[in-house]
């Protein structure tokens, strides 16, 4: 009888302990488990994350080649507008120079032409199957007479009347030379000398093109990409039949699909993010941005069961060890309790000497092997694991406040960062607007009033634009030459350079960008003979910086270039009598994106990139300590008499 009730109280005590063991281990696992999942789901969305910036990254990078082809030529065909020969030419040069061109056309306005009795239209078109066959794979021909002047390439930019890009579409038309295949294009308005709309250049780029770029890269195995226009016109999308021809409203119940609908709203209006939403039936994680420049989006479409396949692996790995876990912890709690409530005649008699008033004495080690000694070595053995345990507590403590400083300083950094980029883009919005206002105001000027000014008056303005140009220009080159020069090593340093000849062109390259009238010199210790082995066009872009630097600081006195020789080095000393640079800002100057005074003109890039483009000329860009009625940069080229 003792034996069964001994044997009822052990289940009965076992089960206690397993239920509040199961229920706290139950709870803090579940929050593991969640917790787990979220950082998981997180991080798997931030690599898809990379792999759409990516994405839109290479479709951007194809959209500026385009644009940057279609811009480069534009004043030659302003020169050449009444010859139709050089139109043809033109038009054929841009899509054989540019690979990731598909056509490029060059029409003018029925009337432009007198003779011609309907229009003028130049287009080139590359044909992959020429191109098998060995021939020329570009043909340019003057287009057959049809309704082009209807066309969205061409009634966008005429009424928008600014370059932009037009969605999608197919430019077959029978009887005429066209692209086999739907298109995306470029196109900016012609004008002639009064201002007067006279055609539209349009380069073509291929959406197949495009679609290949934008799902070269699957993250996941179901996973695909779309693309959206400003209207939510499908212009890339694993089902052909729905591209130009259906919306993302297409056939959408906005009461049982709202999620889609928010999503099309989310990505017709430029935003960026992502968002849980259900495709036919199955959950999918959409990430979508908009692509820069267009009124386009771009998205990655990834199933939710693949976005967590490795944390649902992890469940059907740890579902089974829990279940075993639990059923070897059921059956151990068991076999101790039932071993330790036995002895418990013994363990009373010996708890009772502590009852007498023994009870602070601190027991040492036992050698006994009964349970009173079990007990007690248990419990100095506890004490010792509760000591090591603060001890790895307070080693965690150390370390998570570590982390926490280094995760801080990031998110310092991160932040600064973002404040850099911020910055920059306004500067950048303001030094591009402010130079196209002036032409823009000076352009309505000469059009709706020049036949009332003088001759002067129309000089000064017609000087103030080409300066602002010029000035545009150079800003969009050095933004360029930044992008490159990063990214390199080493500058060939081949050319023999005059230096007297290399700085009076760096003057004239100044005086064409700046309106200011300070007086230059140039005061050369060296004859025209002396050259130095360098890279004009590099030495040529830093000089003309710096110059460009001490004009625009320079209000009143005089900027000064001196040139001079040593048994090494070939100095180029540019100084002025501005407002100079602290000390404690000598070296912060020369970082990317720094200005001293935040609302001075200017992107914080010339003196990175003068710096930048001497090192890697092997020489050295510094900025002398002891002059103090302004600036003085010191360039240093190594010099070999040639």
């Amino acid at each position: 009888m003792r034996k069964h009730i001994r044997q009822s109280l052990s289940i009965k005590l076992s089960l206690y302990i397993l239920f509040v063991v199961v229920l706290v281990f139950s709870l803090s696992l579940g929050f593991l488990y969640w917790q787990s999942r979220n950082i998981i789901r997180e991080e798997a969305i931030d690599e898809a994350s990379h792999v759409l910036d990516n994405t839109a990254l290479r479709v951007k990078g194809f959209m500026v080649e385009v644009e940057t082809a279609t811009r480069n030529i534009i004043w030659l065909v302003n020169l050449h507008q009444h010859d139709k020969d050089s139109l043809l030419k033109f038009s054929h040069r841009i899509v054989a120079n540019h690979p990731n061109t598909n056509g490029c056309s060059i029409t003018m306005e029925p009337d432009f032409f007198p003779g011609d009795s309907y229009g003028f239209s130049a287009y080139s078109v590359r044909l992959e199957e020429q191109s098998a066959t060995g021939k020329d794979s570009v043909v340019t021909v003057r287009e057959e007479d049809y309704d082009y002047y209807s066309k969205v390439w061409y009634k966008t930019p005429r009424q928008k009347r600014v370059a932009c890009w037009v969605d999608p579409f197919d430019d077959y038309n029978a009887g005429t030379l066209s692209s086999p295949e739907m298109i995306a294009s470029y196109c900016i308005p012609l004008y002639d000398d009064n201002e007067k709309f006279v055609g539209v250049i349009s380069t073509d780029l291929s959406l197949k093109r495009l679609t290949e770029t934008i799902t070269a890269e699957h993250p996941y195995e179901n996973s695909y990409f779309m693309m959206l226009g400003a209207d939510g016109h499908y212009f890339v999308h694993p089902d052909t039949t729905k591209l130009l021809k259906q919306t993302i409203f297409t056939n959408t119940d906005p009461r049982e699909h709202t999620d889609i609908v928010a999503l099309g709203y989310e990505m017709i209006n430029g935003r960026t993010g992502h968002m849980d939403v259900n495709i036919d039936g199955k959950s999918h994680i959409v990430l979508y941005r908009p692509l820069e420049g267009t009124q386009w989006s771009v998205a990655l479409v990834c199933p939710s069961n693949e976005l967590l396949r490795g944390y649902n692996s992890l469940n059907y790995i740890l579902l089974p060890l829990l279940v075993i876990g639990l059923l070897l912890l059921a059956m151990g709690c068991h076999r101790i309790v039932k071993h330790f409530i036995q002895p418990l005649g013994l363990l009373a008699a010996e708890l009772r000497q502590i009852a007498h008033g023994d009870y602070e004495k601190i027991l040492p080690t036992s050698q006994r092997t009964d349970l009173i000694g079990q007990l007690q070595n248990n419990f100095c053995h506890m004490r010792r694991s509760i000591s090591q345990h603060i001890h790895d507590a307070e080693n965690t403590k150390q370390e998570t406040e570590q982390r926490t400083s280094e995760l801080e300083q990031a998110t310092q950094l991160a932040r600064q960062a973002s404040e850099q980029k911020t910055q920059f883009m306004q500067d950048m919005s303001h030094q591009i607007r402010t130079p196209l206002n002036i032409v823009q105001g000076f352009s309505q000027v000469l059009r709706d009033g020049g036949e009332m000014m003088g001759d002067d008056e129309k000089r000064e303005m017609a000087e103030t634009m080409y300066v602002q140009t010029n000035a545009l220009d150079y800003m969009v080159s050095k933004l360029l030459t930044v992008s490159l020069i990063e990214s390199q090593k080493t500058i060939s340093t081949d050319d023999t350079v005059g230096c007297n000849d290399v700085a009076r062109e760096a003057f004239e390259n100044a005086s064409s960008l700046t309106t200011h009238t300070v007086e230059m010199r140039l005061d050369s210790h060296v004859g025209d003979e002396v050259t130095v082995q360098t890279n004009r066009h590099h030495l040529l872009i830093a000089l003309t910086e710096l110059l460009v630097n001490a004009l625009h600081f320079t209000n009143e006195g005089v900027m000064t270039m001196r040139i001079e020789a040593t048994d090494t080095m070939m100095n180029f000393t540019i100084e002025d009598t501005g407002p100079g640079i602290p000390s404690d800002k000598a070296d912060f100057v020369f970082e990317k994106f720094t200005k001293i005074d935040m609302f001075t003109e200017g992107l914080g890039l010339g003196l990175f990139l003068c710096r930048r483009v001497i090192m890697l000329m092997g020489g050295t860009l510094t900025l002398d300590p002891g002059y103090t009625n302004g600036c003085r940069f010191i360039v240093s080229i190594p010099l070999k008499q040639i």
